[in-house]
């Protein structure tokens, strides 16, 4: 996907506006609190139909306006196909073509989203349909943050590419809610025996998703640690005490399965979750540990090498998507070099430069305007001007 064009009316600080972008790198370049990251805002929202800052729809809108829009003109491969297309998503007769994604936000908080001029049924109808990836100084917390931050990001990666995936994750969160629901009425034991049964197959089914994601995850943030030459050994593994107690149970004849595993744990700790009244086993309490050489980098890592881990993370997603959804993916870099030393952004810089569509703000002017592939945009009090003579 490649973003050919960006209209914005009432949009945060932005002025109405329409740009035209270049399909390689596009650097914005401006003072703090010009409007720089509002730009990404408003083309990150149309990946969930929501703000990556603010779960409050209403203060997209510029103030004292009644209203805020916001509309992407998007040329795709073909790899994937239109929102509504009743088309299956693996046919390889794809073609390249355009999508038009709209948003509009009024000030009692309706929200209207159009995809081509059609109103959109569900929310979810976009997911893995507008392919892009964000890295900012939030995403650190992915790193430092606490396991519910690293769960929520697997899981949002997962939904981009399977729709079994959110079946399941959805479906494992319905469960949960009720059994603890359950839990809190002192419910008996048939009831919950009934919820034990349902819990147990979604969660273990869950538990298997999330996994398989980690190490396909790891394996691409693997190959960019080595294109960026690291000096550090960067890894992640999915960490469930369920997934180790079946590796414990093992035995010649395999053992019992994750959800025999699952349900002998919640059999064993029944009497702690009635005097808790919560669910107390399941992949609601997993967590995804970092390594840095073999340590703890939530421990022993600098915040120069949590940084580094994360990009390379977001990295590893986007080569996830795009390998998945067979095609690329719109990079959106929010402020990531003022961290890191020059030969680390001479070599992103070299990495992602043609590669996809990027979109880099920084408050300095930065080496990479130099490159033929770099177009350059000045961002002033929520104006945009462009810099070069290209695209």
């Amino acid at each position: 996907m490649r973003i050919e064009r960006l209209t914005v009316s009432n949009f945060r600080n932005l002025a109405d506006q329409t740009l035209l972008f270049s399909p390689g790198v596009n650097l914005l370049i401006g003072e703090n609190g010009q409007g720089k990251t509002n730009l990404l805002e408003s083309i990150q929202f149309f990946k969930f139909a929501r703000s990556f800052r603010t779960s409050h729809d209403t203060e997209l809108i510029q103030f004292k306006a009644d209203f805020c829009r916001a509309e992407v003109q998007c040329n795709f491969d073909g790899g994937i196909s239109h929102v509504g297309d009743p088309r299956n998503d693996s046919d390889s007769d794809h073609h390249p073509y355009s999508d038009t994604f709209s948003a509009a936000i009024e000030a009692d908080g309706t929200k209207h989203i159009k995809v081509s001029g059609k109103d959109l049924a569900r929310r979810s109808d976009l997911v893995g349909h507008f392919p892009c990836v964000l890295f900012g100084p939030q995403d650190l917390r992915i790193v430092t943050g606490g396991p519910d931050t690293r769960r929520r990001f697997v899981d949002m990666v997962g939904s981009m590419t399977d729709p079994a995936y959110i079946r399941i994750a959805r479906e494992y969160k319905r469960i949960l809610a009720q059994r603890n629901a359950a839990l809190k009425a002192r419910a008996g034991e048939y009831e919950l025996n009934i919820w034990n049964e349902k819990i147990v197959e979604a969660g273990a089914a869950l538990i298997e998703k999330r996994r398989e994601l980690v190490e396909l995850l790891d394996m691409q943030m693997l190959v960019h640690a080595r294109e960026l030459d690291s000096p550090f050994e960067f890894k992640m593994v999915y960490d469930s005490e369920l997934l180790k107690q079946a590796e414990q149970m093992k035995g010649e004849n395999d053992g019992p399965s994750l959800a025999d595993v699952f349900a002998i744990a919640l059999g064993s700790l029944e009497s702690a979750e009635r005097r808790r009244m919560t669910t107390l086993a399941g992949p609601h309490r997993d967590d995804v540990s970092l390594f840095m050489n073999g340590t703890d980098l939530r421990k022993f890592g600098s915040q120069g090498q949590r940084r580094l881990f994360a990009i390379l993370l977001k990295l590893g997603e986007v080569s996830h998507l795009e390998r998945e959804l067979k095609e690329p993916s719109v990079l959106l870099l929010d402020d990531v070099f003022s961290e890191f030393d020059r030969e680390i952004i001479k070599k992103l810089e070299h990495l992602l430069d043609g590669s996809r569509q990027v979109f880099v703000t920084s408050p300095v002017d930065l080496e990479w305007a130099k490159s033929d592939n770099a177009t350059v945009w000045r961002v002033s009090n929520g104006m945009l001007s462009n810099e070069s003579s290209h695209p």
